[in-house]
């Protein structure tokens, strides 16, 4: 019986009459993926709580030092991404892994702001039931934020507080490239895995990465958070001209 739903489905993506067949298919991950969203990912593993808490007290701790170094913070970032997308794996059938984070930077944009950027690669291979691995791609993602230093003035004596801005992503900045597609199936088959899995890298990144960068942001002080700054790139620029 496998076989042969197998080979009506592969009929009817040669007969190009598939397509409510693949919508359908894309509606329902993507809402299976939007419920375990809503209900929280850690509820399918309570590691990922873990690791985040790792992760801002590492970071934490690196604020002590004259020059804060972000590479262990990006190795525990790492961690969490592969897990996150491990449980997305498990939600949609959409395989996320071989995640790297390049480099965290912060740009500053004055003395007390700066433009946040986390560069994500990773290998992503979506499979459809019945078909298993349909495409293999390479996968680019950038989420950036603002972070800046205010004056509490909820505060009598107006101590300085963290404010993180708005996490820009969107499915049309999320870069995808095909490396691999199996043989004898048609475009709108392709086209279908790369839809699905920008859309999934989306909402991923939107719902679950962002607020965690968030808060991750939001759990420094200050002084940190000065020191994650440094200097405008004008006013480095200046001071190399003029030494």
């Amino acid at each position: 019986m496998f076989q042969l739903w197998k080979l009506v489905l592969l009929c009817g993506l040669l007969a190009g009459t598939s397509a409510s067949l693949l919508d359908i298919r894309g509606n329902d991950v993507l809402r299976k993926l939007e419920s375990g969203l809503e209900r929280g990912l850690d509820t399918f593993d309570s590691t990922l709580e873990t690791i985040f808490q790792n992760l801002k007290t590492e970071l934490e701790s690196r604020c002590s030092d004259e020059v804060v170094e972000t590479q262990e913070t990006e190795n525990l970032l790492e961690q969490l991404i592969s897990r996150i997308f491990q449980v997305v794996y498990s939600l949609t059938g959409v395989r996320i892994w071989n995640v790297q984070v390049a480099n965290i930077t912060f740009e500053a944009t004055s003395d007390h702001s700066a433009d946040v950027k986390i560069p994500i690669t990773a290998d992503v291979t979506v499979n459809l039931p019945l078909l298993g691995e349909i495409v293999n791609l390479d996968l680019k993602v950038d989420p950036q934020t603002t972070v800046s230093i205010e004056n509490d003035t909820d505060t009598e004596t107006g101590d300085s507080k963290v404010v993180v801005g708005e996490c820009t992503n969107s499915p049309e900045s999320i870069s995808l490239t095909v490396l691999h597609s199996r043989f004898g199936l048609l475009n709108n088959v392709v086209d279908f895995g790369v839809s699905l899995a920008r859309n999934v890298v989306s909402s991923v990144v939107q719902d679950e990465l962002c607020p965690r960068f968030r808060e991750l942001l939001e759990s420094l002080d200050a002084e940190c958070v000065k020191k994650l700054i440094g200097e405008p790139q004008d006013t480095q620029d200046e001071t190399g001209e003029g030494s």
